[in-house]
């Protein structure tokens, strides 16, 4: 069979046909813009023109009725939503170049009728007959993306075809396209038109409208789909491959199958016949193997909906496929196993780095007309400032609190709320007042909300005060993201996009020009490494690890482990220090000052007690209750002397009343087998022992470990039990 029609190719209809479809499609339009010469002027056009060309009107009444309605209803849509503005002087020539086309063709009545290459053809003709000369490549690109807007929008609302389809697809042309409530993606288009051969093409739209109407898949990931689907296809042009099925048996199959691996493996390495040094290298292995894995993916799929596949896309060489192709990969063609990266310190920036990072970000949101003067490398040099105070802001927030940046783009306007039961006013500095959300996009289920302190409430309080400025919104209007798009989103309803973000960010660092202590660039742009910086600081600085993770949004531990470096200092310091300690209740080679700084290495103060020091590594926590006395763990010294004392003196005098309680209660004096009583004597044994170590130290200064551990029960033996060995009995 040959191939199906593309969805998306210019519609023909006869003039009586478009009268009634642009006619359905007008209904409701503002009688504003169905005038035959739209005045920028006129308040019911608010936010339509740019504001280089107020001064001009758009004349649409030599257009046909149907391109009238049409524009009309575009234009309407485009105030709506806030997209874009018009220009008024280039859509005279494009009603001019309409005029002459329906003058020359009058099958043609509607902008439908004619595909965006043949509109600019005739728009061309168009220009050069007012200018004599042809139109430079930017006037050119800024009609092209006028008329695409137009001529896009009319394929989907005149086509019967389904959503999947059609070549293009974009989840702001067309409402069908399943969705997230929040897409990290969701202003990036997704084209098909150049995918070659047909079959695989269809084939796939196919597959991922199976996939995204299951939620098996969602729309941020179309687009690495989009980028394996092309490099499979340069496989099939490079291998002259041109049926789905691939071969025409099960071995030729596989390996069709395992040739796929090596062309990926040498991917890039040729351009145009020639060696390419820019990706001497080729893809890593991780993307080979999720290349490899979403091609025996579409195959799995494909193989089970061969019957509707062939029916859907009018192609019966789609019943070829089997079983086989189910299994086109196996156990050991690929790491089947999740990737878990080994940390690396790399990833982790220095507290001296990162202050000075910090020191510069205000140049970001310094306005254009600013500037100041900055010293990078010993040297000083005046920068101008960058203008993005939008950016600056977020990045501020990735460093404070870890998130991914996508997570901070899409946040709520109103990402804050109250802590319950807590009063802001009464937390001292530097302690969490208030929740933020996020928008977790990325793993479904994981946790969304964080703890954040007075600095990440002050900097979105900032942002929401600049966003109502920039946009001049009304009291009482919420715009729906705290960072919306500056470009193309009138009514703020759109959030920034991850890759405007790493742009101006890349921008703003090579600008910069600072290097960290390795001498490397000191780049912005790679902001998740603010990410790892967070994770590392919170496990080195004894976080446990499930608080960590649920603080990062993670599913597994494993995860979390991947963002976590054990830093070479702090292992080196960790291990000075147990060195330092002692064992076996004996006195320790430090004094007490060594003592205080060896509990506070991370400012774990908590570990200073009453009436000592706990000497648990920073990682473990305790659920011994004031079981200090008998713990190995437990160091002390002599200026806690007197509290030990006050303490036995407290315990002894305890131990007795209960006694008298008991006695009087039942007639009987307490059974020195009374868990109550053993536990308590042996709190008395092992602070008596410690009494004991301390008053034979030679001088204040010393400090002793683990004094009270014979106090403990079953350490009052008489002595040691004789155990007599035998030989084995032998067999009978």
């Amino acid at each position: 069979m040959g191939d199906p029609p593309k969805a998306g190719t210019p519609l023909q209809a006869s003039v009586a046909g478009r009268l009634a479809q642009s006619a359905a499609l007008a209904e409701g339009v503002p009688a504003a813009f169905a005038a035959d010469v739209l005045h920028p002027a006129d308040p019911a056009l608010a936010g339509v023109f740019m504001a280089g060309s107020r001064t001009a009107r758009l004349r649409t009444g030599a257009l046909p009725v149907p391109m009238r309605r049409e524009l009309a209803w575009w234009m309407a849509a485009c105030q709506a939503s806030g997209e874009r503005q018009v220009h008024a002087s280039e859509w005279n020539r494009w009603a001019a170049t309409a005029v002459a086309v329906a003058e020359r063709r009058p099958d043609v009545s509607s902008f439908a009728d004619l595909s965006l290459g043949e509109w600019m053809t005739a728009w061309g003709r168009v220009f050069h007959a007012e200018h004599g000369r042809m139109a430079s490549a930017a006037s050119r690109s800024r009609a092209g993306t006028a008329m695409r807007s137009l001529v896009s929008r009319l394929m989907i609302r005149y086509s019967d075809a389904e959503w999947w389809e059609h070549d293009t697809w974009s989840l702001r042309l067309d409402p069908r396209i399943p969705r997230r409530p929040h897409e990290s993606r969701g202003n990036t288009a997704v084209r098909w038109g150049t995918l070659e051969p047909a079959w695989l093409r269809e084939g796939v739209k196919f597959y991922l409208r199976l996939q995204l109407e299951s939620g098996q898949l969602t729309w941020s990931s179309v687009m690495p789909q989009h980028a394996i689907i092309f490099r499979f296809a340069a496989f099939l042009a490079a291998r002259g491959i041109g049926h789905p099925a691939l071969a025409g048996d099960p071995p030729g199959l596989r390996a069709a199958a395992l040739d796929f691996r090596t062309f990926l493996h040498a991917w890039g390495k040729e351009r145009q016949g020639r060696a390419n040094e820019q990706a001497s290298g080729g893809l890593n292995e991780r993307t080979i193997a999720c290349s490899m894995q979403a091609i025996g993916l579409f195959y799995r799929v494909m193989s089970d909906y061969r019957a509707e596949a062939a029916a859907a896309l009018g192609d019966d060489r789609w019943l070829a496929l089997s079983d086989a192709h189910a299994r086109l990969y196996r156990d050991g063609d690929w790491s089947r196993g999740r990737a878990i990266r080994q940390a690396d310190e790399r990833n982790y920036i220095s507290d001296t780095d990162l202050a000075r990072m910090l020191s510069h970000i205000d140049l970001l949101g310094l306005p254009r007309d600013q500037a100041r003067t900055i010293t990078t490398d010993g040297r000083q040099a005046g920068f101008a400032g960058f203008g993005h105070p939008a950016v600056m802001r977020a990045w501020l927030i990735q460093a404070l609190t870890g998130r991914r940046a996508s997570e901070i783009l899409m946040m709520d306007f109103d990402p804050l709320s109250g802590i319950p039961g807590l009063d802001p006013a009464t937390v001292p500095e530097g302690g969490m007042t208030a929740r933020l959300r996020y928008q977790q996009t990325k793993i479904n289920g994981a946790p969304d909300t964080i703890l954040v302190g007075d600095d990440v409430v002050c900097i979105i309080r900032e942002q929401q005060d600049w966003v109502r400025r920039e946009w001049d919104l009304p009291a009482g209007v919420t715009p729906r993201y705290l960072f919306p798009k500056t470009a193309g989103n009138r009514l703020a309803t759109r959030p920034w996009e991850t890759s405007n973000y790493d742009r101006t960010l890349r921008d703003f660092s090579l600008a910069l020009g600072l290097r960290d202590a390795d001498g490397q660039p000191l780049l912005y742009s790679r902001s998740h490494r603010l990410r790892h910086t967070k994770a590392t600081t919170l496990l080195n600085a004894g976080a446990p690890i499930h608080v960590v993770q649920r603080y990062l949004g993670h599913l597994s531990p494993e995860m979390t482990m991947r963002y976590a470096a054990t830093l070479a200092s702090t292992a080196e310091r960790e291990f000075l220090a147990m060195v330092k300690i002692g064992r076996d209740g004996r006195e320790i080679g430090m004094d007490r000052r060594d003592m205080l700084d060896l509990v506070q290495l991370d400012q774990r103060t908590d570990r200073i007690l009453p009436n000592g020091y706990c000497l648990l590594p920073p990682v473990r926590s305790c659920d011994k209750g004031n079981a200090c006395h008998g713990c190995d763990h437990f160091a002390t010294d002599r200026s806690h002397l007197p509290e030990i004392r006050r303490q036995l003196a407290a315990t002894e005098q305890l131990i007795g009343h209960r006694q008298e309680q008991h006695a009087a209660r039942y007639g009987e004096p307490m059974s020195d087998s009374n868990i109550w009583l053993e536990q308590r004597h042996a709190e008395v044994r092992s602070m008596r022992l410690e009494i004991s170590a301390l008053e034979a130290l030679d001088d204040d200064s010393g400090v002793v470990r683990g004094a009270g551990v014979c106090g403990r029960a079953g350490y009052q033996d008489a002595g040691p039990v004789n155990v007599a060995i035998t030989a084995r009995p032998e067999a009978p």
